[in-house]
């Protein structure tokens, strides 16, 4: 299976870029490719940023879990022909902007050069593979920190048009539309299907970006969601688990119900926006009661203040897990 899919979706995660110069993307049927993709840590991409132009068209992205460059994973993007399912272009991608929404995202010289190591692996080993290509642009071994970036390299094979890119800017212009880009790309474009509409445009278009709140203007607060009234706790994971463990309590006596020992398992997500979900499987008891009233309190919790990541500079949802122990209806496990 790995020979398979390294001749599938062009290189193997774990060595690096390999390909074959008489390349048929259409060899294997669109099913094949999707069970290959099964091998990879990671899944399917369900709500993607892109779009196809023709409504013939059709657009399938995976992610795949990577540790090439820091904090950059490969999503890989099928366009395929819906009347049939043959391909006409996969992509494979590492794109800051597929991981960080935020509109201003510079990166600096580590970064980048981390960055240019590995295109220039890739390069190496597809020149070697498939002899020189068409070039544009220039990339050179020493960069800076602000300079743009852009090369790539184009393979007219027999039945398809490869191309290996890399694009690094940090400029920022939002009157323009101008924001800090950082991505390695390699395309596959199949030509040798015949009997299909002539398509000369681009076929896959970004949805517009629009600032996320929390992420281009984040609230600096702590690693933890802040509840309604935790803000001045020393310790708000604290505050925040012991105000819905009361809070849960103080339905349970609105019931009037009657628990002498009672352990309830709780778990929910604060999103990046400060809305809360709970973890329908993670919210379990063995007093049924309990678990319903508990169910209902986390559906209704407050909007909190986002948790805060002084990595990323920006707001990140964070998932809640704790107890909740009651004996003779009062808790019995505040911290």
């Amino acid at each position: 299976m790995k020979k398979l899919i390294t001749l599938l979706v062009l290189l193997v995660v774990t060595t690096g870029f390999c390909q074959v110069s008489n390349l048929d993307l259409n060899k294997f049927p669109l099913s094949t490719y999707l069970e290959a993709e099964n091998n990879f840590p990671g899944g399917q991409i369900l709500n993607s940023d892109y779009h196809t132009v023709s409504d013939d068209l059709g657009l399938l992205s995976f992610i795949r879990k990577d540790n090439d460059i820091a904090d950059v994973d490969i999503v890989a993007r099928y366009i395929y022909y819906k009347k049939d399912s043959l391909i006409l272009e996969l992509i494979n991608e590492w794109d800051v902007a597929n991981h960080n929404k935020k509109l201003n995202n510079k990166k600096d010289l580590e970064f980048r050069k981390n960055m240019l190591s590995f295109y220039l692996k890739g390069e190496n080993a597809m020149i070697a593979s498939m002899g020189d290509g068409t070039i544009e642009g220039s990339m050179p071994l020493e960069i800076t920190e602000n300079n743009t970036y852009y090369k790539s390299i184009i393979w007219n094979l027999e039945n398809a048009l490869i191309k290996l890119s890399i694009t690094m800017s940090n400029n920022y212009n939002k009157e323009t539309g101008e924001f800090p880009t950082h991505k390695v790309v390699v395309s596959m474009v199949a030509t040798n299907i015949t009997d299909r509409p002539a398509y000369t445009g681009k076929e896959l278009i970004k949805r517009d970006r629009k600032e996320i709140p929390n992420i281009e203007h984040p609230i600096v607060s702590g690693k933890d969601p802040i509840y309604p009234g935790c803000e001045n706790s020393v310790e708000k994971g604290v505050c925040l688990r012991n105000s819905v463990r009361e809070l849960i309590l103080k339905n349970i006596n609105g019931e009037k119900l009657i628990i002498n020992s009672g352990t309830i398992k709780i778990g929910f997500l604060v999103d990046i926006n400060g809305t809360v979900k709970p973890w329908v499987s993670d919210i379990t008891s063995n007093n049924s009661q309990l678990q319903e009233i508990a169910l209902q309190t986390i559906s209704g919790l407050p909007k909190m203040i986002p948790a805060y990541s002084k990595k990323t500079k920006q707001n990140v949802s964070a998932g809640n897990r704790f107890y909740l122990v009651i004996k003779d209806n009062k808790i019995a496990n505040l911290e």
